[in-house]
């Protein structure tokens, strides 16, 4: 039988969610989706960026209508390969392995003009707060100032598509992160928004995180 770190936590993470109700069908998706993406990290160390980058090399082989889905599963399964008792938790109290998912949509927008417009757009203060507090985080790690501009760009378009969200939960914040994916065509600045969504959430959500490694290492969505 096989008992590895990636079929021991695929395990796990199929069990809580037939627990919660998932369907047959659904499950299946899961775990095929598990399935492919084994081969990329089951020789890495148990380490959040590691994670990543593999996760990064897994998506570009898949074609791109199947991105979005599948980034969604392997970010549910991440806190159970890492063994990660307390992120699961936190994310089970968050709804996040829910099995009716959460109707709420970004509205549809133009991409493309709506980020030709972000300097014209004015944040509400409740909407800049969470902007301001990233900023200044990254500022205290020492980020140069052209990352600061660009991060904080991709916040600010991310606070607009969020702008009408009924509640603060990962599904909410993944469907504003998943629909902007598109934008973002060329590797570098898809990993980027990636990577900028990853930082913000806990921001955007209110919650306290004490150091840059809890942060970044963290599943958002």
């Amino acid at each position: 039988m096989i008992t590895s770190r990636e079929h021991t936590a695929l395990s796990a993470y199929l069990k809580l969610l037939r627990n919660k109700g998932v369907d047959r069908y659904n499950l299946r998706q899961r775990e095929v989706c598990i399935l492919k993406l084994i081969p990329f990290i089951n020789e890495i160390e148990s380490d959040g960026a590691e994670y990543r980058s593999a996760v990064d090399d897994f998506l570009i082989i898949l074609d791109p209508s199947e991105r979005s889905a599948y980034l969604s599963i392997v970010r549910e399964y991440f806190p159970f390969w890492m063994d990660d008792i307390k992120a699961i938790a936190a994310l089970n109290a968050d709804k996040a392995y829910e099995s009716i998912p959460y109707e709420w949509m970004p509205l549809k927008a133009d991409l493309n003009k709506l980020w030709s417009m972000l300097d014209q757009d004015i944040l509400t203060s409740q909407e800049k707060l969470p902007v301001d507090t990233y900023e200044k985080a990254l500022r205290a790690y020492g980020t140069d100032e052209c990352s600061i501009d660009t991060s904080l760009k991709l916040v600010k378009l991310l606070m607009l598509r969020l702008r009408d969200a009924p509640h603060k939960e990962p599904k909410v914040y993944r469907k504003a992160v998943d629909s902007n994916l598109p934008f973002f065509t060329v590797v570098e600045t898809h990993h980027m928004f990636l990577k900028v969504g990853r930082e913000f959430y806990y921001f955007w959500k209110g919650d306290k995180v004490s150091d840059k490694t809890t942060r970044r290492e963290a599943v958002f969505a």
